[in-house]
């Protein structure tokens, strides 16, 4: 990279990527100055505040993700500024790796430049959330640099392996979909070492001959999460860590992945998946290292994106380096395939924006509109607020009214998803949920949750209306005020 690096200045070539990073940077600042808003985000700065005050994650303080993310934001101590921007950063780190997985794949400048802009364009827009401190923001740097090491490496040399292997462990511990990424890049390296005539003979002769990279590859992404392991075993929590990041993840996926049986979408996308890559796999031959290398990291980067069954739009952030590494295919391809990767590409776009609902062009202009307007001082605080969320002008006199009172560390229970309140006034939950759509469908949390009321006795309990509560009781809390749909008791014995 430092001789690409070297050779850049002195060209064109740098003062374009130069200026693809400045935009993605301008298109990232209003998110740096965003209220309090996102409920994901809430989750992670509550329990970035609660590690910080000594509480063991999983254990006493829960969420379904692995472990890296909240460490990230206890780093910052939840502070949304700081977060947010590391993301930044993150980004343009992502946009310049992707530049340089560009330049080993196609040959010509030019249309690396070509797939490092579009990148950019998509990733630096909030039109697929890309301006929220999420998860995807923070293994995407992670994927593209393995994938780079990983197609660098043309002679699947053991220790060329290693770096990038334990660098999609990493990505793994922020978002445990890392792991279809090291299935993509495991397979190109498998497609790769096998003969051109096949036979079970001749791949597992390729096989014995390559088993010490493959390994290598293999171990190396297993040992951030090994020593994760041991973090979490030393601390008492490794069986609810584990639960936390497996289990809850099979109810989570499988609850929009039902079809006829449990799992049953999933079951047909994984056949339908194993389909494709069969195929790809019998005509390796025919097709080019550089496009085998993007179709791989492409179907297994959509099955990612459709992993959940769930519309959220920044799911579609894990598709942006394959894609975009397609839209470079098809400036770099001859005439016979480009049509055909246009049509691979309008097929991809037209299935992920129909099912993906939450993209919309006009609200991604208004996101500018609102900021210029704010910045400008043509808007209140409450309608720049109310923009992006109408309660967080809720949130935000909620928070007001509990600062006046003299709210202390151990005050406060919110039945609600509203986590950022716990945040920003600096208390945390009596149990380890922060959010009440991680407890309303499991009777063992509620019961849980009724018995560390009645044990703590937080001096107040805010019961926001998105959620019917289902404490059973509460005694000597009375009624103080409502605000918005959002009722506040106060313990006055």
């Amino acid at each position: 990279m430092r001789a690409h690096m070297h050779s850049l200045e002195k060209s064109l070539q740098f003062w374009i990527l130069t200026g693809i990073l400045s935009l993605f940077f301008l298109m990232r600042l209003p998110s740096l100055f965003e209220p309090y808003w996102y409920g994901d985000e809430g989750i992670y700065e509550a329990i970035a505040f609660a590690l910080n005050k000594g509480r063991i994650l999983y254990l006493q303080i829960w969420d379904n993700k692995p472990p890296l993310l909240y460490y990230t934001y206890a780093i910052f101590n939840g502070d949304q500024f700081l977060v947010r921007l590391l993301s930044t950063l993150y980004g343009l780190l992502s946009v310049l790796f992707l530049y340089f997985l560009s330049r080993k794949i196609f040959p010509h400048k030019n249309t690396a430049l070509i797939s490092t802009a579009f990148f950019s364009l998509l990733f630096g827009l909030p039109i697929l959330e890309g301006n929220i401190a999420n998860a995807e923001n923070f293994m995407l740097p992670f994927s593209i640099l393995s994938g780079f090491l990983v197609y660098k490496n043309k002679s699947v040399d053991s220790k060329k392996l290693i770096l990038p292997g334990l660098v999609l462990g990493i990505s793994f511990l922020y978002k445990i979909v890392g792991i279809f990424d090291f299935a993509a890049f495991f397979l190109f390296i498998l497609f790769m070492i096998f003969p051109e005539n096949i036979s079970i003979k001749k791949m597992w002769t390729s096989i014995a001959k390559y088993s010490k990279p493959l390994i290598t590859f293999i171990a190396s992404f297993l040992i951030p999460f090994a020593i994760s392991v041991l973090f979490f075993l030393h601390n008492n929590a490794l069986s609810d860590y584990l639960s936390a990041i497996f289990l809850s993840t099979v109810g989570y996926v499988g609850h929009n992945n039902v079809f006829i049986v449990p799992q049953g979408l999933l079951i047909s996308k994984l056949f339908l998946l194993g389909i494709v890559v069969i195929v790809i796999f019998l005509n390796r031959q025919k097709i080019q290292r550089p496009l085998l290398f993007i179709l791989l990291w492409l179907v297994f980067s959509i099955f990612n994106s459709f992993f959940s069954q769930r519309p959220y739009t920044h799911y579609l952030l894990v598709l942006l380096p394959s894609i975009s590494l397609l839209v470079g295919a098809i400036f770099y391809a001859d005439k016979a395939k480009k049509a055909q990767f246009i049509a691979l590409f309008l097929l991809i776009g037209v299935i992920t924006l129909m099912y993906f609902r939450h993209w919309s062009i006009k609200k991604t202009l208004d996101y500018y509109g609102n900021f210029i307007t704010f910045v400008t001082e043509k808007k209140s605080v409450n309608e720049y607020e109310a923009f992006f969320d109408k309660n967080t002008v809720r949130d935000r006199s909620i928070i007001s009214y509990l600062t006046s009172k003299n709210i202390l560390e151990n005050d406060l229970f919110i039945w609600g998803n509203s986590a950022q309140i716990y945040y920003l006034t600096k208390t945390l939950p009596p149990t380890k949920f922060t959010v009440a759509y991680h407890v309303e469908n499991n009777k063992e949390y509620q019961d849980q949750l009724q018995k560390a009321i009645d044990e703590k006795k937080p001096r107040f309990i805010i019961n926001i209306g998105d959620v019917p509560s289902p404490l059973k009781t509460m005694y000597n809390y009375n009624h103080v005020l409502k605000i918005g749909n959002a009722d506040i008791y106060e313990n006055l014995h």
